[in-house]
């Protein structure tokens, strides 16, 4: 009677640990990284508060890699992390074309690749961003609803062309632009740089052989102050509605641009959604841990933020939210 009473506490035993390690793999903790570009923009900082919500809910760890805007750096934290252990990382290229390599090798090694906000070259899983053509029409039918039937003169002012959603931005504005004889676009120069610094001398050098522009825009707030620095220089900034008002349309809705928006100097800016799809990101990647398909690409819409309806929209702007 003591053998048998043993083994059943035996049995019991194995039975128990076997159902307590079946429990911990179907909740198992995943430890996720997330690689921004750097931190010239609060947009990070709101994709950032996606992942690390979402990630926390979930009972995961998550990591966040600042490789400053070096594309080695980059590719050298992620590879550290894969060395570490990670179980799938989310990634928005410093270069589309130069993180290549490093999501292939990340793939070799097992870790699943997520993009967000931009498109890099390699085996990617899933990318989730806005529809950054769209936007660039959106904004675009925004100017000719402001300037209705006039003739102007506009400088499109771009950031690293190196970056996916300014190459779409563009090409989604120029789209509807280039086909209104209404609108003469006078240059589309690439800052260079996420800086005040490269904005300025790029919008400074066209007012000089341009002093009656019209309109400017950006494919970034981030690029935004420089360009109102230089309008202030050339003794161009005025209010909308003043005369000699040049309007400044750009995109992401980050809360200094909506603070010139409520001050007057800035026209309109397209706000996008980083909470929410850095937070879909997580969202992604447990569905494909878990062995599910998942789309290769989400897109997502935004807001076109201006004084007409900033009010109405401020509690649910990111740019509100994340100061």
């Amino acid at each position: 009677m003591k053998s048998m009473a043993k083994k059943l506490v035996v049995l019991s035993l194995a039975m128990a640990i076997a159902a307590s390690m079946a429990t911990s793999q179907a909740g198992e903790k995943k430890r996720i990284a997330f690689s921004i570009p750097s931190h010239f923009s609060t947009f990070w900082v709101a994709c950032w508060k996606g992942i690390e919500d979402q990630a926390s809910a979930l009972g995961w760890e998550s990591v966040l890699l600042d490789p400053n805007g070096d594309i080695n750096l980059q590719v050298t934290q992620l590879f550290n992390q894969a060395t570490i252990g990670v179980d799938a990382v989310a990634i928005a290229p410093i270069d589309s074309e130069a993180i290549g390599p490093a999501i292939n090798e990340m793939d070799k090694r097992g870790v699943p690749v997520f993009c967000i906000d931009r498109r890099g070259a390699g085996k990617v899983v899933s990318t989730l961003e806005t529809d950054n053509v769209y936007v660039g029409l959106a904004m675009a039918r925004k100017v000719q609803e402001d300037y209705p039937g006039r003739k102007i003169k506009l400088l499109i002012v771009q950031g690293v062309l190196s970056d996916t959603p300014t190459l779409d931005r563009t090409a989604g504005f120029k789209l509807i632009a280039e086909r209104d004889s209404n609108i003469n676009i006078i240059g589309e120069p690439s800052a260079g740089a996420y800086s005040n610094e490269a904005a300025m001398a790029t919008t400074k050098n066209y007012l000089e052989s341009n002093p009656d522009l019209d309109v400017i825009f950006t494919c970034t707030d981030a690029l935004v102050p420089g360009i109102l620095a230089a309008l202030r220089e050339a003794g161009r900034l005025t209010k909308v509605g003043e005369q000699g008002h040049v309007g400044v349309y750009s995109v992401d809705g980050a809360g200094e641009t909506l603070n010139f928006i409520d001050q007057g100097t800035v026209d309109a800016t397209f706000s996008q959604f980083p909470i929410i799809f850095s937070g879909d990101c997580v969202k992604e990647m447990k569905k494909y841990l878990e062995g599910e398909k998942i789309q290769e690409k989400i897109f997502y819409g935004g807001d076109v933020v201006s004084k007409s309806n900033i009010d109405s929209l401020r509690s649910t702007l990111w740019g509100f939210i994340i100061k």
